[in-house]
């Protein structure tokens, strides 16, 4: 019995930090209201780290043209988001009419996009980190899949 208790223990031990491994750059949150032509909501949360793991498995081939357009620019991108990481929060775009207004903000360690009309609200969240973790998958899967 009481080695029964161990492997129950350490089982769940395992799956604990596994859970907290995957949880550890925080969450993509997506949250759609759309009301025309019928009501619909769809709200997803799942964890960031989900992202870049998932593009370490799409074939090179696939990823290679979006590789070749981020490569330049990853110096620019790793220099935004290490600077973005450091700021305060803010709003970095916000454009207002008189039934639509849509934010892009730095909250947190996060970028998050709000969009609302008179018919339909997006709300989406992804952590910065998440964001240049898949970026630097992408821009590093032509040379792995050249060797």
């Amino acid at each position: 019995m009481i080695l029964l208790g161990k492997i129950v223990l350490g089982t769940a031990s395992s799956l604990v930090v596994c859970a907290g491994i995957l949880c550890s750059e925080g969450f993509v949150c997506v949250d759609v209201r759309e009301t025309q032509p019928e009501v619909h909501h769809i709200f997803v949360v799942a964890p960031a780290m989900l992202v870049p793991i998932c593009l370490h498995f799409v074939p090179a081939d696939k990823l290679q043209n979006a590789s070749e357009q981020v490569r330049p620019w990853m110096p620019a991108i790793r220099a935004a988001a290490q600077s973005l990481r450091e700021q305060a929060d803010m709003t970095l775009v916000e454009v207002a009419q008189s039934d639509q207004h849509v934010a892009v903000k730095k909250e947190g360690g996060s970028i998050v996009v709000d969009v609302k009309d008179s018919q339909d609200t997006v709300h989406v969240s992804v952590p910065l980190r998440a964001i240049s973790s898949s970026l630097e998958e992408i821009s590093s899967s032509q040379t792995a899949g050249k060797s």
